[in-house]
């Protein structure tokens, strides 16, 4: 979702195409575990949100536009051009490497601090980026969502999902729903009849914030109250229905996930901000963040999580309502508290995964913590890199043990992660929920996580 502020305008970043930036190669003040050495950082690019790669071109999204970067070698990245533009949020850039496109999502909150814009309407830009020394833009499209927008089915479709509700939406609407384009011809998307996942709380419209694919195909959409993921392709058993039924972007299938009360049961709003169901642990764990900002108390802001969703395929996570409430089962999360590299707490952000159970997750002033999640009950951290003036969004993993870091005060940061072990002093925030709710003493009520199945095809 990330922290909304004050963007000054007039302050735009104007950036020297005809040479290459000067990369600093000391490492910050602040906080480095071993295994993680700073290479470089991209001042330049500071108000940098979010990152994408095709092939060793860096595509960075920034506050004032996108721009280009020649990362063959991460420790000397190189300019290569810009599109500049005042950018508000596209907050997960997402590219499609076969056509060489880039799909920017524009927020209808635009740069309004606080979000009182009445615009109704958020947009989807595609960008031609096959020269990525002359980016060009092909088409924007009007939509009602607008804050982050996702490839599904190798980019035949983008899904847009955000942001929290306006006064011009309905009365009970608590955030937009996902709306999806058919990107079969770029210059002139098709946009899909209706919204998706427009009950994912409880039966009630609400904020839905991002999409990640899975290795299978499956778009998983996180948002207030749930994380739920759809078939998009093939032919498939509706979870919600049981009915066979033809999958397609813009008219996706039930598949499994449900409900969350993370973000939901502290004095502030939260929302499940993205997710990643792994291979590597067999198909029935999805790990998510909430995103929960503005306070520093461990127990109110956003944690990691691990959920098992071995009980979510048989639809009920599509059936929840007020009445009567399905939530995935909590595995565990985890938070910066007491964890050595911390100097506080704060709200989880993005993370990506390296593939072999070792997360690169955000968590703003608190940095890039490296956390192994191979045993979902029992998540540790491995290793930090948190600068002292840190506003971290988001780190990437990168082929060769490379991570890019989005900061949006630093810029981009480029690190090289080799072994990793375990840096905990104390066990990391661990808890474990049932649906009614938490208890008085710990603020969650524990139980014995049902045991993992195979997942249903």
């Amino acid at each position: 979702m990330g922290r909304l502020r004050t963007v000054l305008l007039a302050a735009a970043l104007v950036l020297p195409l005809g040479g290459t930036p000067s990369h600093a190669a000391t490492p910050p003040a602040g906080d480095i575990s071993k295994g993680v050495t700073f290479l470089a950082n991209i001042p330049e690019l500071r108000t940098a949100i979010s990152l994408n790669f095709i092939g060793t071109t860096m595509f960075a999204s920034t506050v004032t536009g996108i721009y280009s970067y020649d990362v063959s070698d991460p420790a000397a990245p190189k300019l290569l051009g810009a599109l500049p533009q005042y950018i508000w949020e596209n907050e997960d850039v997402d590219v499609d490497a076969r056509r060489h496109l880039l799909f920017l999502s524009r927020d209808p909150r635009g740069f309004t601090s606080p979000a009182t814009t009445a615009f109704p309407y958020g947009a989807v830009q595609v960008i031609d980026v096959s020269d990525p020394r002359a980016m060009k833009q092909l088409s924007m499209t009007l939509l009602p969502s607008g804050h982050t927008t996702s490839c599904v089915d190798s980019c035949r479709y983008t899904w847009t999902a955000g942001p929290a509700a306006a006064a011009t939406d309905p009365s009970d609407w608590g955030g937009r729903p996902v709306w999806a384009l058919d990107m079969t011809d770029p210059a002139n998307p098709k946009k899909c009849p209706k919204p998706i996942d427009a009950d994912e709380n409880d039966g009630r419209t609400d904020y839905t914030h991002d999409v990640q694919v899975d290795n299978h195909g499956i778009a998983w959409i996180s948002g207030s109250g749930a994380v739920r993921g759809y078939w998009v392709t093939g032919r498939h058993r509706n979870a919600k229905t049981g009915k066979l039924q033809l999958a397609t972007g813009c008219d996706p299938v039930p598949y499994a996930g449900g409900g969350t009360d993370l973000g939901q049961l502290t004095t502030r709003d939260g929302v499940m901000h993205n997710s990643l169901r792994p291979a590597y642990l067999g198909g029935n764990v999805v790990i998510a963040t909430e995103e929960v900002t503005g306070t520093s108390n461990c127990n109110a802001a956003g944690h990691l999580a691990a959920y098992d969703i071995s009980n979510t395929y048989g639809g009920a996570g599509f059936r929840s309502t007020p009445a009567h409430k399905f939530r995935m089962t909590l595995l565990s999360t985890w938070t910066t508290e007491k964890a050595v590299g911390s100097s506080a707490c704060d709200s989880a952000h993005y993370f990506t995964d390296n593939g072999r159970g070792t997360l690169a997750a955000a968590f703003y002033s608190q940095g890039t913590r490296f956390l192994d999640v191979r045993d979902p009950r029992h998540i540790k951290q491995v290793g930090f890199y948190r600068p002292s003036d840190a506003d971290t969004w988001a780190s990437y993993w990168r082929p060769g043990g490379y991570v890019f870091v989005a900061d949006f005060q630093r810029g981009v940061d480029v690190l090289r992660v080799g072994a990793l072990s375990d840096v905990v002093a104390a066990p990391a925030s661990t808890r474990t929920d049932r649906p009614n709710g938490p208890s008085a003493v710990f603020g969650w009520v524990c139980q014995v996580p049902t045991s993992l199945r195979s997942p249903a095809s």
